[in-house]
């Protein structure tokens, strides 16, 4: 009788710290509802372009290949920014593209003092992403989307002795259906790599278009991304005597906020 009720102390004594800790831990509040999470991004883009052009037909097509620093004697302003929305799986993306350029010069003879184009760029694209593959190491993301295209383009001829000025516009804008694939691979502590492009038209608006962007990634906080990388952007569109055969391409510089 005397070992059994020694038992029975042994066991409560050990069991009531136990008890103690147990009562002592606060219940694990339930898991929060997963919402969705935004991020906005403003980038520069260093950009060159190559090609083909008849932006002001029926002005002949003339061969274009000007570096960045050509564009930024003549640049006027230019905004740049995109912004997505992530909803489980799902990517929803906006970007959009405005620059305005204004190259001239003096004309030679007697009838015309000088020349003056200004070329107003804006391009718009939206696209829905959805998540293939994610684990520790990369993300995989396909989907589609639309690219705009707005190019207005006036040309003014200031008068010389003739006593006459000429003004010329051309406007043209398209839309682009385009496929996409997006991959982030995570390298050691905050960084990353980032490889994204897309390709499409297929006679729809342009004859052809793709874009490729790859970027190298730094998470400098819970909320703060910065990146820089290489993009570039070709179209080919074609109407009538209207020609817009060009790469863009150059450096690009990010900032990435999320919440």
């Amino acid at each position: 009788m005397r070992s059994a009720l020694a038992v029975a102390a042994f066991l409560l004594t050990c069991a009531s710290p136990l008890a103690a800790d147990l009562a002592s831990k606060p219940p694990v509040p339930p898991l929060p509802s997963v919402g969705p999470s935004f991020s906005f991004t403003g980038y520069g883009w260093a950009s060159a372009i190559d090609g083909r052009g008849s932006t002001l037909p029926p002005l002949p097509a003339a061969d274009l290949d000007l570096s960045f620093g050509d564009i930024l004697k003549n640049m006027n302003g230019a905004l740049m920014g995109s912004a997505e929305m992530r909803m489980g799986n799902w990517s929803f993306l906006a970007d959009a593209m405005f620059s305005q350029v204004t190259p001239g010069g003096s004309l030679p003879g007697p009838y015309f003092s000088s020349a003056e184009v200004r070329t107003r760029t804006l391009t718009l694209q939206s696209g829905v992403l959805y998540r293939l593959h994610s684990d520790e190491t990369f993300d995989l993301d396909v989907g589609a989307g639309l690219r705009f295209w707005n190019l207005d383009n006036e040309l003014k001829i200031s008068p010389g002795s003739l006593n006459r000025e000429i003004d010329y516009s051309h406007s043209e804008n398209w839309l682009d259906p385009v496929v996409a694939a997006r991959m982030t691979a995570r390298l050691s502590g905050p960084w990353s790599v980032t490889v994204a492009g897309d390709i499409g038209g297929f006679d729809i608006g342009s004859k052809l278009t793709w874009q490729a962007v790859g970027t190298v990634n730094y998470q400098w906080n819970q909320n703060w991304e910065f990146r820089t990388g290489y993009r570039a952007l070709y179209v080919d569109y074609r109407k009538d005597d209207f020609l817009y055969d060009t790469t863009m391409h150059g450096p690009i510089l990010a900032a990435t906020y999320r919440f």
